[in-house]
C-alpha cells in the first residue's frame, strides 16, 4: 500500500473518530430531546406532607418521601397507582438514592434507612458532638461506596458533615468546620468525583454558598460566593455529567471548566435541572416544567393556579415524574409524563 493511500485512510479514520467523540457534553451527533409527552396527575391526599425527594430505576417502581407523619410521608408507585408505604414508621424523611437492588432513605433524626428484598433496616442513631444529624442528601458510586451529608440539627448547623458507607456500616468520614450544612451531594461518573453544596448562615453577614469537588480524600472549592439572586447555586448530575446553576445561568462542569449551556430570564425560574443529555434538559419552573432541546427552551407542562413545583424530579428513559404542592388543598400532586409511542 503506498504512502499516499495510507495517509488518506488515517485522515478519514481521524475524522470519523472526531465526529463521534464525546467532547465532554455527550456525542456531538445527539438528537434534540422530544417534547411530546402525555401527562397524568395523581393527587396524594395527605394534608401538609411536604415531599422532598423522588427516586426510582424503572417507571413501575418509584418512591417519593417527605416530612410529616411517619405513616404518611413515604409513597410508592407500582406502575398504575400510588400507595402509602406502611411497613415501617420512618420519621422525618428527607432524601432518596439507590442502586438496582437497594434503596436508601435519609432522615432529619440521625438515622439512615435501607430497603432491600422487601425489608427495611436502619443504621444506629448517628450523632455528632452528642447532637442529632440532619442527613439532607445521599449519593454513591455503588453498593459499597455511598455518602450521606448534612449537619447538626438546626440551629446548631455550623459544621458540615460527610458520612460514608463502606458496604458494612456508616461512619463519620469528614468534618468541614464552620461551613454550615451540606445541602446536596451528587456523583459525576464522567469526572469520577463527588460534588458537595454547602450553605452557611453567617447570621449578621450575608449567607455563603460553596461548591466542592471531592475525590473521597481531598476537597477542592470550585465555586464560592455570598448568596444573592445572581450568585445562588444549585447542582445536579445528568447522564454522568455535573450541571450547575448559578443565578439564572446553567453550566456543565467538566475538566475544571464551567461551560454555559443556557440562561433562563424568567421570574418563575426555579434553578434546578434534570435530564438525559445536553440536548434533553428539564428545567424547574415554579409554575411548571420547561424543556431545553439544545436550541431553545419552552414549557412542556404548566400547573394550575396555586400549584407550585416541589424540589425534585425523576427522569427515566421514556418517563418523567415530578412532585408539586397544591396550596389550594394542602395536598401533593405527582405529575407523570410519558413519551408518545412513535
Amino acid at each position: 500500500m503506498n504512502t499516499k493511500l495510507i495517509l488518506i485512510i488515517a485522515v478519514a479514520i481521524a475524522l470519523i473518530a472526531n465526529s463521534c467523540k464525546d467532547n465532554g457534553t455527550g456525542p456531538e451527533t445527539l438528537e434534540p430531546g422530544r417534547r411530546d409527552y402525555v401527562w397524568t396527575a395523581d393527587t396524594i391526599k395527605a394534608y401538609y406532607i411536604y415531599f422532598n425527594s423522588i427516586w426510582g430505576k424503572i417507571a413501575d417502581d418509584v418512591w417519593v418521601v417527605g416530612s410529616g407523619s411517619a405513616f404518611e410521608n413515604i409513597y410508592r408507585y407500582d406502575g398504575s397507582k400510588w400507595y402509602r408505604e406502611t411497613r415501617e414508621p420512618i420519621y422525618n424523611t428527607v432524601s432518596l438514592w439507590g442502586t438496582e437492588n437497594v434503596l436508601w432513605i435519609t432522615t432529619y433524626s440521625g438515622y439512615i434507612w435501607k430497603y432491600k428484598d422487601g425489608v427495611f433496616s436502619c443504621s444506629q442513631k448517628l450523632l455528632y458532638e452528642e447532637n442529632e444529624i440532619d442527613f439532607l442528601s445521599i449519593a454513591g458510586k455503588n453498593d459499597s461506596e455511598i455518602y450521606s451529608v448534612g449537619g447538626k440539627e438546626i440551629p446548631l448547623n455550623r459544621d458540615a458533615l460527610i458520612y460514608k458507607y463502606d458496604g458494612e456500616a456508616w461512619y463519620l468520614n469528614k468534618v468541614l468546620k464552620n461551613n454550615g450544612n451540606i445541602t446536596r451531594i451528587r456523583y459525576s461518573s464522567v469526572n469520577d468525583r463527588y460534588y458537595l453544596l454547602t450553605a452557611l448562615d453567617n447570621e449578621i453577614e450575608k449567607d455563603t454558598v460553596r461548591l466542592y469537588e471531592y475525590d473521597s480524600n481531598n476537597l477542592k472549592t470550585i465555586y464560592e460566593n455570598y448568596v444573592s439572586e445572581n450568585t445562588s447555586c444549585v447542582m445536579n448530575d445528568i447522564n454522568g455529567y455535573l450541571y450547575v446553576t448559578i443565578g439564572r445561568k446553567i453550566f456543565m462542569y467538566y475538566k475544571n471548566n464551567f461551560e454555559q449551556i443556557l440562561e433562563i430570564n424568567d421570574s418563575n425560574f426555579g434553578g434546578q435541572t434534570w435530564g438525559r443529555n445536553k440536548k434533553d434538559i428539564f428545567i424547574r419552573m415554579f409554575d411548571g416544567l420547561m424543556h431545553y432541546n439544545g436550541t431553545d427552551a419552552s414549557y412542556i407542562l404548566k400547573f394550575p393556579s396555586g400549584v407550585r413545583f416541589g424540589t425534585s424530579a425523576l427522569v427515566l428513559e421514556k418517563d418523567i415524574f415530578l412532585h408539586a404542592y397544591d396550596n389550594n388543598t394542602g395536598y401533593n400532586i405527582i405529575y407523570h409524563g410519558v413519551l408518545k409511542e412513535n
